[in-house]
């Protein structure tokens, strides 16, 4: 017999977690049932799967900025309200600090403004793993406590329909009918989107892969930029940053690829190095998404490791391992140079890794209560292709709130 719910929730990373606590504490009327491949609270073995994803993994920054797209969608208004929403829950589990980005020196903006690059500071608020186990199990319990969502955890979800005004959810061991669904797969199950938006024709634009590498320094080369987390943004084509300071670079495992990450939040990570993502938007029509995904494959298969790291100049001298991919990557060694009229040391003594991508499913339309172009079904977090711990949170309880009018 299928179990009938009035909302599914499919993915309990943070955008899935913030959505079921909305759902829980505010609108106790509503049945709900939340599905992830991962293990649940307090049970975690994979890196970003299981109960609230990949935060337990991150740096644990939560960014200002990610505000920014969520208002584009959602609205100034409605995205500043839910980002107070997520502070309140926040403040059940520590006294957690705005931290104001410093600018850096004046005569380096300029510079940078010379050669076509914007900056943006990035407030932040810095939670660290401690106040993530007690934000994971304060969660947990207040959810079990209000008895209106039910989870799956260690249950792939193998295919959803839509069925007579409905959703049905198909799963290892199950079949599950739900009224409305959230999809807030997140980081891990970008390829399971893409899939998911192709099944019900709503892929909008297919076009762009984002890629490059994570450049490494010593931050005595980067004294000019006065500690300052800032990005720098040129057109529609190259970001760098946010510029991440003394900790280490990592891999972030997914199935068949790494993709390097950032750590500082603990003392094993503490270093004397400062990193930052250089990232090309590139144009590949209609094949976007599948050019990321091979882009990701290839490197991570060159470096015969989980990430490579090499000398910023092998790239420029055409000697990287990353070279032989000479259409995927031409772009590159032109940007390091005009980079290095700034930051001179960059191509002489910075090192880069990779795979460095940004794992996104296909745009879609969503409209500004976070439903896609099927009637029913919510999109929120990464698979909205908005990236961001913060910006996942902020969705999710907007997501919550809305299916349930």
């Amino acid at each position: 017999m299928t179990t009938i719910f009035d909302c599914g929730i499919i993915g309990m990373g943070v955008a899935g977690c913030f959505a079921a606590y909305k759902i829980s504490k505010e609108h106790k009327g509503i049945k709900v049932i939340g599905f992830d491949l991962g293990r649940p609270p307090a049970k975690r073995r994979r890196q970003i799967e299981g109960f609230l994803g990949c935060l337990p993994n991150s740096d644990g920054k939560l960014y200002q900025n990610d505000l920014l797209k969520v208002g584009d969608l959602v609205g100034t208004r409605r995205a500043k309200s839910s980002n107070t929403w997520v502070s309140k829950i926040l403040s059940n589990v520590g006294d957690f600090k705005l931290v104001k980005d410093r600018s850096p020196n004046v005569s380096l903006e300029k510079k940078f403004k010379k050669i076509g690059y914007d900056l943006s500071l990035n407030n932040f608020t810095q939670i660290y793993p401690k106040d993530i186990h007690t934000l994971s199990k304060y969660m947990a319990e207040t959810i079990e406590r209000n008895k209106n969502i039910t989870f799956s955890f260690d249950n792939e979800v193998k295919k959803i329909i839509k069925q007579r005004g409905s959703f049905v959810i198909t799963t290892e061991s199950n079949e599950y009918r739900c009224k409305k669904i959230i999809v807030a797969a997140g980081r891990s199950g970008w390829r399971w989107v893409k899939d998911v938006f192709a099944s019900f024709g709503i892929i909008d634009n297919n076009d762009i892969a984002r890629y490059g590498i994570r450049i490494e320094m010593n931050t005595n080369y980067m004294k000019d930029f006065n500690k300052s987390n800032c990005s720098l943004i040129k057109g529609n084509n190259i970001e760098l940053g946010p510029m991440s300071w003394f900790g280490t670079v990592i891999p972030e495992d997914h199935l068949d690829v790494a993709i390097s990450a950032f750590r500082s939040n603990e003392n094993r990570w503490k270093s004397d190095k400062v990193s930052f993502n250089l990232i090309g938007n590139r144009l590949f029509p209609n094949k976007g998404f599948e050019q990321t995904d091979r882009i990701g494959k290839l490197t991570f298969v060159i470096t015969n490791d989980r990430i490579i790291k090499e000398r910023v100049s092998h790239i420029i001298s055409g000697k990287s391992k990353i070279s032989v991919l000479k259409d995927e990557y031409d772009w590159l060694p032109e940007v390091l140079v005009e980079l290095g009229t700034v930051i001179p040391e960059l191509t002489t003594k910075a090192y880069y890794h990779a795979p460095t991508i940004l794992p996104m499913a296909p745009q879609i339309n969503i409209g500004s209560n976070l439903e896609s172009e099927v009637d029913g079904m919510f999109v929120v977090g990464e698979s909205a292709g908005i990236h961001g711990i913060l910006a996942a949170a902020c969705m999710g309880g907007i997501a919550g709130d809305s299916v349930c009018k």
